[in-house]
């Protein structure tokens, strides 16, 4: 018991009160550039006055807040707590939930992302954010509600809400500009707040809303939006399909293979995001991926090789699973170009996934429903492009979910994913894709389960 008593109260010691060992400085961001007239171009992110005490207080403001909405408006009995379920809390310790799919998988992870911009938007680095959201969600485990403390809601809480928070933070950096003014910044502001509503906040207490500034040079980015239409083959049988919109949105922020320019975690990431919509159901699938260190390497004459090691996160839901997963993983990337028309790109990627989690129909038995666990991963990708104009995409994505909490086994999730895209100019291209989305489920005592499905889509891709 004096053990637990004596981590918690480390944690969040360590959690408010670093200012004893860094000093109140404002900082450059470590990925600026300086030119050869010592003149500083701000890339990517804002400089800020580094305020770890405010940090940790919206830490716990942000777990007060939401725990009363839950209390007071949502009336909902685990927010019903007091010095005896605190008490409680420690003396049974962890233990994995049952709550809900929805809830463990996304609406935690955003918790996550909340606490981390909590420190992030007061001028803490990366690093230094990281311990605030596992501070915030041992808080909450330990303190907020009247149920015993989860495993499954402190990793999806600090791992996934990390990788959210750090994308949220640029992305809404990306859209701030000091330098304007009138309805164009009150836009830019404001879409910046709904993306970030933590930075949003900060910005509003502290007058930066309506601060002049400089105009920064950002980061490399680019921005891709396709519309289209897709069918689903159930069972990939022709005569029962359903027919859905599409809407796919994908960023890539920084230069995957400019590794020189990567001084610190997620100065490159790539997020993949797709809907698709049907009066009847819908099809998702949101994948991020962020650098935390590479460099570059040669294999061949007169091409470009990289190793990674990256941060995670996949989102998919279908009429096949639901399935997510975060994860830490290593990439090899490269680049060459047969001739002055035909060029080819590929990488090889190997997860180790911290916490994933599937839907499953014998979940339901022990009061879940879904089964959840460590596992393995492995992603190919590869593109091969013609005149310029012409590129041709092979991807495939393979999960394992080793269940432990759950019905014991093991899940197998799949993606196969064929595509081919023509360029019509330098702002739209057009496009179609064959996926196969497959599930295998390998059970101790219930009988294994194969499921396969096959998507089919044509869209219209503009570069924005």
């Amino acid at each position: 018991m004096k053990r637990k008593w004596r981590t918690i109260f480390a944690t969040l010691f360590l959690m408010i009160n670093p200012i004893e060992v860094f000093n109140q400085t404002k900082i450059i961001p470590f990925n600026s550039d300086v030119k050869k007239n010592n003149s500083a171009i701000n890339y990517n992110i804002s400089l800020e006055e580094k305020n770890y005490w405010l940090a940790a207080t919206e830490v716990v403001g942000i777990n007060v807040l939401v725990w009363a909405n839950s209390k007071y408006l949502a009336k909902q009995d685990w927010a019903d707590i007091s010095a005896s379920t605190i008490k409680e809390n420690i003396k049974h310790g962890f233990t994995w939930d049952s709550d809900s799919f929805t809830m463990n998988q996304f609406l935690h992870p955003y918790h996550g992302a909340a606490y981390f911009n909590a420190a992030r938007s007061n001028g803490l680095t990366f690093w230094e954010s990281a311990p605030y959201v596992f501070g915030g969600s041992l808080m909450w485990e330990y303190l907020m509600e009247n149920e015993p403390p989860s495993y499954n809601d402190l990793l999806n809480t600090t791992i996934s809400g990390i990788i959210l928070g750090e994308i949220t933070y640029r992305v809404s950096d990306l859209i701030i500009d000091e330098s304007t003014s009138g309805f164009e910044r009150f836009s830019r502001e404001v879409a910046s707040l709904l993306i970030n509503p933590i930075k949003g906040f900060n910005r509003l207490i502290k007058g930066n809303m309506w601060k002049s500034g400089v105009k920064k040079k950002n980061s490399e980015t680019q921005i891709m939006l396709s519309l289209g239409v897709s069918s689903l083959f159930v069972k990939r049988e022709i005569s029962s399909n359903y027919l859905y919109l599409l809407a796919k949105f994908e960023m890539d922020y920084g230069n995957k293979f400019a590794t020189s320019r990567h001084k610190t975690p997620f100065d490159y990431f790539r997020v993949n995001s797709e809907f698709n919509f049907a009066s009847q159901d819908n099809v998702i699938g949101i994948s991020a991926s962020g650098v935390l260190w590479d460099t570059k390497f040669k294999t061949l004459s007169s091409n470009k090789s990289i190793a990674g090691l990256y941060k995670e996160f996949d989102l998919y839901l279908n009429n096949v699973y639901k399935f997510t997963a975060t994860s830490l993983s290593t990439n090899l990337s490269t680049k060459y170009s047969f001739s002055s028309y035909l060029s080819f790109q590929g990488s090889l990627g190997f997860s180790g996934i911290f916490v994933g989690a599937t839907n499953s129909i014998y979940a339901t038995l022990v009061g879940k429903d879904y089964n959840l666990g460590p596992g393995l991963g492995i992603r190919v990708f590869s593109s091969f492009q013609l005149y310029r104009k012409l590129t041709v995409n092979l991807n495939y994505s393979q999960f394992w979910i080793h269940i432990m909490n759950g019905i014991n086994g093991d899940e197998f999730i799949g993606i196969f994913n064929f595509g081919v895209l023509y360029k019509l100019s330098d702002r739209i291209s057009i496009g179609s894709d064959i996926i196969f989305y497959e599930r295998y489920g390998k059970y101790d005592i219930f009988s294994n389960i194969y499921i396969s499905n096959a998507f089919f889509r044509i869209y219209t891709k503009f570069y924005l």
